[in-house]
C-alpha cells in the first residue's frame, strides 16, 4: 500500500499548523506516493506506523493511492521484503550483500574517527546481522560519537547511515 499527501498534508509539511507527534510528523514527510506502508517502517520503530497512519489519515494529511506493491519475500530474517519491481535498486534494507557494504563501511567509519577507543563498537557492528539491527546499535553509537567528535560529523554520521540503511 502506498499513500501520498493532500492539499492539508503539503500545508502542513510547510507551515507546522498542527499538534503531530514526531512520529507522525516524520511519517507525513517521508510519504511520497512510491515509498509503501514497508518501506515507510524503516523511518520508525516497531508499532510506532500504523498508529501514525490511522492518525494522517483521519485528519486528512494523507490519502491511499489504492496501488499495492506486491512484495517478495524477505532476504533474510531482519530484512524488509522488497518490492517486485526489479528496476528498484539494491537497498542494504532488502539486500544481504549491500547490507554488509554499509556496515563494513559503518565500522571503518568509527575505526577512522576513533581508533582503538572505537574498537569495541566495530566488533558490535561488525556482529549485526540485520538493518533493524544495526539501526537500533546506530542510535547508541551517535550518542558515543557525539560525546567525541563535532556536531557536524555526528549529524553527518547519522544522516549518512540512516539513509544508507531504508
Amino acid at each position: 500500500m502506498t499513500y501520498i499527501k493532500t492539499d492539508s498534508g503539503r500545508a502542513e509539511v510547510a507551515g507546522r499548523s498542527r499538534a503531530l507527534s514526531a512520529v507522525q510528523r516524520r511519517v507525513l514527510i517521508v510519504v511520497d506516493g512510491k515509498k509503501t506502508v514497508n518501506d515507510l517502517g524503516a523511518f520508525v520503530r516497531v508499532g510506532e506506523l500504523e498508529v501514525a497512519l490511522e492518525h494522517l489519515l483521519r485528519e486528512g494529511l494523507i490519502e491511499s493511492t489504492d496501488f499495492v506493491a506486491p512484495l517478495q519475500l524477505p532476504a533474510a530474517p531482519g530484512f524488509a521484503a522488497a518490492a517486485v519491481d526489479v528496476t528498484e535498486p539494491r537497498r542494504a534494507a532488502t539486500c544481504p550483500q549491500e547490507f554488509e557494504k554499509v556496515r563494513d563501511e559503518a565500522s571503518r567509519f568509527v575505526s577512522d574517527r576513533l581508533g582503538a577507543a572505537g574498537q569495541p563498537i566495530c566488533e558490535a557492528i561488525d556482529r549485526c546481522s540485520s538493518p533493524a539491527e544495526l539501526r537500533k546499535l546506530l542510535r547508541g553509537v551517535e550518542i558515543f560519537i557525539g560525546q567525541r567528535l563535532s556536531a557536524e560529523t555526528t549529524q553527518a554520521f547519522a544522516r549518512h547511515f540512516g539513509s544508507l540503511l531504508l
